[in-house]
């Protein structure tokens, strides 16, 4: 009877062991698979919230690494397939026209039929002595044009339409990588964002309620200056800009290359030289008629003040006379 009351007692000490060795096994392997979640869970008292922020600020600093484009990785440098691509279109132009005040008019025509706006824009007219000299064609203007993207090169291509365009360069810029890059740090702090706002309705103490509040707004204002830069990209992405020069000449700007012959080149040079005579010539009649009103109220004024003068100074000249006399007898009677 003994013996079979020890045979029992083992067993049942064994199977204690083998129970309790399970249940050593499974409270660590749910500890290793929880402990991930409790570093984002809002902790209990303040050495827990603490240690809250700190994991996060450890996160924090985790994203910026991640995602702040400084560290080479593949992860940074791709971008998603499914993410269109951020591509800013810009464009700097010239155009020469004869008929100034009817290009503008038509610039304005096409910028409203494609649907874009003008962000700036000054004009310069003619002074009066560009005016007075024959030179009434030296009007100018400068735009700055939004247009949308999908409108671009059409309205790049219908310039020409305007008048002679001696000058085009159009440039872009990819940020797509930029971009998402931005985006990714920008999803990252909203989380964040969010952890923090469940974290201060559980604070149960004041000096955990300022310590969280101090981390938001830290945290909100990375969040507004990276909304800021990509809506700042948004709109140059979505609206293209161009740089238009509008220029009132007289002739326009020869564009064509063409090989000519020395004697060609001398025909050239003297018939340019006959035609620039002749401009200066009909500038100078110009100008001439121009001044010919002052010309006569000089001429009428110098024949009045003439007489007047010529009594002045003969008036002068016998003062002088009589001065020079009186300093030849004063002379005189010294050496006697």
């Amino acid at each position: 009877m003994k013996k079979w009351t020890a045979l029992l007692l083992a067993l049942i000490m064994t199977l204690s062991l083998c129970a309790c060795g399970s249940a050593s096994m499974d409270s660590s392997q749910t500890e290793a698979v929880s402990a991930p979640a409790e570093k984002y869970s809002m902790p209990r008292g303040s050495n827990g919230t603490a240690a809250g922020l700190a994991s996060m600020d450890m996160a924090a600093s985790a994203g910026e690494s991640d995602y702040g484009g400084n560290n080479s990785g593949e992860a940074q440098s791709d971008v998603p397939d499914e993410n269109p691509e951020k591509i800013i279109y810009s464009a700097d132009a010239t155009v020469e026209t004869t008929e100034f005040d009817d290009t503008i008019d038509a610039l304005g025509a096409l910028i409203r039929e494609y649907g874009g706006w003008v962000q700036s824009s000054s004009i310069n007219g003619a002074n009066y002595y560009s005016i007075s000299r024959g030179a009434s064609y030296n009007r100018s203007a400068d735009y700055t044009i939004r247009v949308p993207s999908d409108k671009f090169q059409i309205l790049m291509n219908t310039i020409s339409t305007l008048g002679n365009v001696p000058y085009s360069y159009t440039y872009t810029q990819n940020v797509s990588a930029q971009y998402y890059d931005v985006q990714s740090r920008l999803t990252a702090y909203r989380t964040q964002e969010a952890r923090l706002l469940d974290m201060m309705e559980k604070a149960q103490t004041v000096e955990d309620t300022i310590t969280i509040e101090e981390k938001l707004t830290e945290l909100q204002y990375r969040i507004d200056s990276l909304q800021s830069s990509l809506n700042n990209w948004d709109r140059q992405v979505n609206y293209s800009t161009i740089n238009l020069n509008i220029c009132e000449v007289g002739e326009y700007t020869e564009q064509k290359v063409v090989t000519v012959s020395y004697g060609q080149r001398l025909w050239n040079a003297f018939t340019g030289s006959l035609k620039a005579a002749g401009r200066f010539f009909k500038d100078l009649l110009v100008f001439l008629v121009s001044a010919l009103p002052t010309l006569v109220i000089l001429t009428v004024l110098f024949f009045a003040l003439r007489p007047l003068y010529r009594k002045l100074r003969l008036r002068a000249k016998a003062r002088k006379e009589a001065r020079a006399a009186a300093k030849s007898a004063g002379n005189k009677n010294t050496d006697k």
